[in-house]
């Protein structure tokens, strides 16, 4: 067999079952989409039933009022009012007529009806005779030629009962007149699928109302295959079909039973517009399959895989279709009078996922969660009594609450329920808000009636008092004025109204001007005369455009609290007073605690040289820690009193910021490379400051040591930042951090943080306190942040300078004679304390000077006078005897030598006087206490800087110095190489 035979028998072995598919599906389509109108048409054609079984109802109920209400006996003037009060409420498609017995209309609630003449109507006259409830027929009634249907009821004379079977006499007949307009306002809100007709028409066929509308259609008799479609549907509740000038159309018809004559009602659907969405898919269907099959030609495999794309995506057309159509905002279930489910749209499904396939069974098993209980017996009364009714119930299962309505017909019930959990828990909250906010009223007016504060309250803009508290009436004396503005007038203290008066007193200016007064103290006068102190505060209340409603005012006795702040005044005055004695004390003595303190210092280092054993030099070092621990004490104890006292004057000026923190990190390098930290600075530009070199130098340093001290890996940076006009100067660290609950207590005296055993070690914990004082006496604000266990960033803010700093002058060049030749060095001491003075004697001649000393400044000059000699260096003691100062000896002894010798201060001094005098003179000051190394380490800058000597002055060489004292050189030669070994081992 051909391979091409081959091919068309597989194509067609695949095409014939696939072709037949496609018909059984359009097939299945269509049959399911005409079940679906129908369904949807006899549902709608219920709806309308009922609503006009329910219109009729009203009709016949509001017939019956008006006869019992005796309105029609009251006459003309009375029933015409009650006619016009009735046009006024009734719908526009429902109107009352009241008729004498001749038939004329004398009381109408539309005018127009006023003088017509309904005595040869059938319906009027068997009304007129029976005395009964009658109904009459769709009729056209003049002048607006509406279908209208008429309910009429005699209505007794006044003296007699109405009809004649009670055997009264009738004084006439009241007409309720229904329109047909209820259809089109009941129905025409809402929008016809397209095709859709709907059709009321008496017996006869003709036409009464009609929707979409056509005036010219009413009245006239319907087309022959439209009533005969109409009359073969009304019987079986079917869809009939008829042929309407080429156009087929659906049908479905019902009587609605008026009384004595009958109606129908059909809803008639374009059967090609109700397909077309059917018939458009079919179509193109077919039209896809044409395409696939032609494909196919073309390759087997791929048109095959083509097709079941189609179908698959042709299938899902489907579905979406029916489910859109399904679709609706409403959960409605529809049950026939046995409680059998004949309908359940999509969202009932939702609700009620049980009822998914609830079609055919009993409505009660379905339906339990919305007919338990209560509703059950409720919807049961409904479907008997054929009233609807609304209700919302609770699911015993689920616990969701649903809105019911329910609207009966003679065919069974409609159910309409939503959702309504979330509307009863938004009700269920406003009660519990109301609750509240009443508690919370409640508890305020307790709070204001016993506040201790005593409160009035005014509203804007008459200023009227609307709340006082009782303890503002205790406060007052007595009630106040009914209204802000009693008016002190300057004449006295405010008696009555302390928070009163026209644009005076707080109240007053908070109502009529908007401010805001806080806890002013006013004099205030009671009623009884009774003088007192009131604090007065007063708020403006406002709207949310912003004017002023309301005004508070609270008030306070702030007698005794003002007797108490004096108190506490004179207290602190008193307690400021005992802490300044205290600083000053310490301050004072300082000089004498440094004193011993630096003799120590000075024989502890003498003591190398005669301790030679292990176990001794270890003793020594002990000492000297020891010694070293007590200098910091001391001089951060010292410091911090100090600055306490006031005793520190600062110096600002203008200088260039990035040389004093190059000093800084200079002299902190070593230690930051011992620990194996990284050191990074970071400077913007170079920038000039504003603030005292000394001080600032000295917050920098702190901040710098604590850093050191509290990082054990990672690494420190310093660096600043220039911020509009100040600059910001940061010392940051990766140590141990700070605890947010200590960020403020870190500046307290003796407060460290990770150090609960008081190491010395780890310094005293005065570094940072005396960095906070230094910033209150600069005003250069210092801030912390911290992250615990990442480290901590501290930084001082500085203000920058106006103009750049000027250079400082260079310090006068010194003539030193010594240039390292084999004559010893000679060293002039002068200190009038006698055990310091033997202390820096010993350790000079240690290092390999000839030293001189003296107590005072005129013994000092008398040895240089008889040596005959000037000396190398100098080291003077500031402060000596007779209130003499060691500046003057160097003065008057480098008038002698004719050159600047180079000189030191070493001073126990607080005050800024010595460093001002020093720093005139070009000298470098010594703090005592002092260790031997520093001393070791200012005294060899001081012996290093380049020297010149003044012209006329003679110059001591070397060679002239060996000429004067031959017999010194051999001696020298032995200190020399003594005072390099003992300088060794003392550094």
């Amino acid at each position: 067999m051909p391979h091409y035979l081959r091919l068309f028998l597989l194509l067609v072995a695949a095409v014939v079952p696939l072709a037949a598919l496609q018909f059984m599906t359009q097939h299945s389509l269509r049959q399911d989409r005409e079940n679906e109108v129908r369904n949807e048409t006899l549902r709608l054609l219920d709806l309308l039933d009922a609503e006009q079984q329910r219109i009729a109802a009203e009709a016949r109920q509001a017939l019956a009022t008006i006869v019992e209400s005796g309105v029609p006996q009251a006459g003309s003037p009375t029933c015409q009012d009650t006619m016009d009060r009735l046009r006024a409420r009734y719908p526009a498609y429902l109107s009352v007529e009241v008729a004498d017995r001749r038939g004329r209309v004398w009381c109408a609630t539309d005018p127009v009806s006023l003088g017509v003449d309904l005595g040869g109507i059938r319906s009027f006259q068997n009304a007129l005779a029976t005395g009964a409830l009658t109904t009459g027929e769709y009729g056209l009634r003049d002048p607006n030629q509406r279908p209208i249907l008429p309910f009429r009821l005699a209505y007794p004379a006044p003296d007699g009962v109405a009809g004649g079977v009670a055997g009264g006499v009738a004084g006439g007949v009241v007409t309720v007149l229904l329109d047909a307009r209820w259809l089109e306002e009941d129905l025409g809100r809402r929008p016809l699928p397209a095709g859709m007709e709907m059709v009321i028409a008496d017996r006869q066929g003709h036409a009464v109302a009609r929707l979409p509308e056509m005036p010219d259609a009413i009245g006239k008799p319907l087309p022959t295959p439209m009533l005969q479609a109409m009359r073969a549907a009304r019987g079986s509740r079917s869809v009939a079909v008829y042929d309407d000038g080429g156009t087929e159309r659906m049908v479905v018809s019902a009587p609605l039973d008026t009384g004595s004559r009958e109606s129908m009602i059909a809803i008639g659907i374009d059967r090609d517009a109700a397909m077309r969405p059917v018939q458009d898919s079919m179509v193109f269907s077919l039209a896809l399959f044409g395409g696939v099959l032609l494909l196919s030609c073309l390759g087997a495999a791929w048109g095959m895989r083509q097709f079941l794309r189609v179908r698959d995506r042709m299938l899902e057309t489907v579905v979406e279709k029916a489910s859109v159509l399904e679709s609706t905002t409403d959960a409605v279930a529809e049950l026939d009078r046995s409680w059998r489910v004949v309908f359940v749209n999509e969202r009932a499904r939702a609700l009620l996922p049980e009822s998914g396939d609830a079609v055919g069974r009993n409505g009660r098993a379905v339906f339990a969660e919305l007919m338990a209980g209560d509703a059950g017996r409720t919807l049961q009364q409904a479907m008997e009594n054929r009233e609807p009714v609304e209700f919302e119930t609770r699911g015993p299962r689920s616990g969701v609450w649903f809105a019911v309505r329910a609207f009966p017909s003679r065919k069974g019930l409609a159910l309409y329920f939503r959702d309504a959990t979330d509307r009863r828990r938004l009700e269920d909250e406003r009660t519990l808000l109301t609750r509240q906010l009443e508690a919370e009223r409640s508890l305020m007016e307790a709070v204001l009636e016993h506040m201790p504060s005593g409160l009035l309250v005014a509203e804007a803009p008459m200023g009227r008092i609307v709340k006082v508290n009782d303890t503002a009436l205790r406060l007052l004396g007595g009630p106040p004025p009914p209204n802000v503005g009693c008016d002190c007038g300057g004449t006295r203290a405010c008696s009555g109204g302390a928070c009163f008066g026209e644009g005076r007193c707080p109240l007053s200016r908070a109502l009529l001007k908007g401010e805001t007064l806080e806890q002013e103290d006013m004099p205030y006068t009671r009623p009884d005369g009774t003088a007192m102190t009131l604090s007065v505060s007063a708020t403006p209340v406002r709207d949310a455009g912003g004017r002023v409603t309301l005004a508070i005012c609270t008030l306070r006795d702030v007698g005794e609290r003002k007797a108490m702040e004096l108190a506490l005044q004179h207290a602190k005055e008193e307690a400021d007073e005992a802490n300044r004695a205290k600083s000053k004390f310490l301050a004072a003595a300082s000089h004498d605690l440094r004193q011993p303190m630096q003799s120590m210092f000075l024989f502890t280092g003498i003591l190398h040289r005669f301790i030679r054993d292990e176990q001794g030099q270890r003793s020594l070092e002990m000492l000297e820690r020891g010694l070293d621990t007590l200098k910091g004490l001391l001089d951060s104890l010292l410091d911090v009193s100090r600055l306490d006292a006031g005793a520190v004057d600062p110096r600002v000026e203008p200088f260039a910021l990035n040389g004093l923190l190059d000093e800084i990190a200079t002299s902190y390098a070593p230690i930051l490379e011992s620990k194996k930290l990284a050191f990074r600075i970071v400077l913007d530009r170079t920038v000039t400051v504003r603030s005292d070199r000394v001080l600032l130098g000295r917050m920098v340093r702190n901040l710098l040591e604590n850093a050191v001290k509290y990082t054990e890996r990672g690494g420190v940076q310093l660096s600043i930042r220039v911020q509009e006009e100040r600059v910001r100067i940061e010392v940051g660290d990766t140590g141990i951090g700070i605890p947010p609950d200590q960020l403020t207590r870190i500046f307290a005296e003796f407060h460290q943080i990770n150090n609960p055993e008081r190491d010395r070690a780890r310094g005293l914990g005065l570094g940072l306190a005396i960095v906070q004082r230094l910033s209150a006496i600069l005003d250069h604000p210092v801030e912390v942040r911290s992250q615990l266990g990442r480290g901590s960033v501290f930084a001082v803010t500085v203000p920058l300078a106006a103009v750049e700093a000027v250079p400082p002058a260079p310090p006068p060049m010194t003539a030193s004679p010594f240039t390292g030749g084999a004559e010893a060095p000679r060293a002039l001491l002068v200190d009038d304390d006698a055990i310091v003075l033997l202390g820096l004697r010993d350790m000079f001649r240690e290092w390999g000077y000839e030293v001189r000393i003296a107590g005072s400044t005129d013994e000092a000059v008398a040895k240089v006078e008889a040596d005959g000699r000037m000396p190398d260096v100098m080291l003077v003691d500031y402060r000596l005897r007779e209130g003499r100062v060691g500046t003057e000896a160097v003065v008057r002894i480098r008038a002698m030598a004719g050159w600047d010798v180079p000189a030191m201060v070493l001073t126990g001094e607080a005050g800024p006087e010595c460093e001002t005098d020093a720093a005139a003179h070009g000298l470098e000051v010594v703090r005592k206490p002092v260790t031997p190394r520093q001393l070791r380490r200012v005294l060899d800058r001081a012996m290093a800087k380049p020297a010149a000597t003044p012209a006329g002055a003679e110059r001591l060489t070397p060679e002239k110095k060996a000429a004067r004292r031959p017999d010194e050189r051999r001696a020298l030669e032995v200190q020399n190489r003594e005072a390099h070994a003992l300088g060794a081992k003392s550094e």
